[in-house]
């Protein structure tokens, strides 16, 4: 998918253009070097204006691509009209959104701050779809165009202590998975991506240190996996075989066996606990 943007755009003496929300770090900045790596021009959305100068400085060193980057808080009523008319202001085409803005929120939900569930809620849920509504027409109408929504393997059961974290993810791949269906005959991609354990400050900056048996993931392998599966319209994508695991067996496991567990996993393993 990634080559055949490239190569229809270049027959138009087109160059793809990109939006990347949450790209200061972690997987956002990856995938901005990935796809400033294969000829896109960027617009780079996240809260910390410093990191995505950063990004965007060492992304210039290397390559000739334009990069635009914007201090957003997306947690915001009206943040998706607000990306989509910055979007607009630099090209009047996107070739590829990635909707990876996010945090993680562990802890009893009854003590969690109802602004803070707010804002997942707003990020994770309304950012997502709404973006998705007013990027996808235009793609549409081309036959032309991607959207990735990054959620998590933790949306494909529920988690206590991981309650509305779990909650929201779930909605994101339930969402993107039907809407991909009903943009399949336009060739347009909707990608729902589910990295699990990644390394990133995530988890740190969400006050959980997590232990697994598998080493995790950087977010070059979750890149990289979700760009190569945009070839194959692969909508859910998980990453490494345990992900993939968790994928096809937890529809097989009782659903309140595989709550107790890992509601004990992440209360012994959160800071706050």
């Amino acid at each position: 998918m990634v080559e055949r943007f490239l190569q229809n755009l270049s027959m138009k003496n087109i160059t793809p253009f990109a939006v990347i929300t949450g790209a200061s770090r972690g997987i956002g900045a990856e995938y901005a070097r990935a796809l400033a790596a294969q000829g896109f021009d960027l617009l780079l959305v996240a809260r910390d204006q410093n990191r995505l100068k950063e990004i965007s400085k060492e992304i210039q060193q290397t390559t000739s691509i334009q990069v635009w980057t914007e201090a957003l808080d997306l947690a915001r009523p009206h943040a998706a009209e607000t990306l989509y008319s910055l979007a607009q202001s630099f090209r009047p085409h996107v070739s590829l959104l990635v909707n990876n803005a996010g945090f993680g929120l562990y802890g009893l939900f009854a003590d969690m701050s109802l602004p803070t569930i707010q804002d997942m809620l707003q990020v994770h849920i309304h950012l997502t779809t709404e973006s998705t509504r007013l990027f996808l027409p235009d793609m549409m109408n081309r036959r032309q165009g991607a959207i990735i929504n990054v959620a998590s393997v933790a949306g494909f059961f529920p988690i206590p202590y991981m309650a509305e974290y779990s909650a929201t993810k779930a909605f994101i791949i339930s969402f993107s998975e039907a809407v991909a269906m009903e943009a399949k005959e336009s060739e347009v991609t909707i990608q729902v991506c589910c990295p699990g354990y990644t390394e990133t400050d995530f988890h740190k900056t969400a006050g959980h240190c997590p232990r697994h048996m598998a080493p995790p993931h950087t977010p070059q392998d979750v890149v990289q996996k979700s760009l190569k599966a945009l070839r194959s319209q692969q909508t859910p994508v998980t990453i490494g075989w345990h992900g993939l695991a968790t994928q096809w067996i937890t529809p097989f496991i009782p659903k309140k066996w595989l709550m107790r567990l890992s509601a004990r996993f992440v209360r012994s393993h959160s800071s706050s606990h």
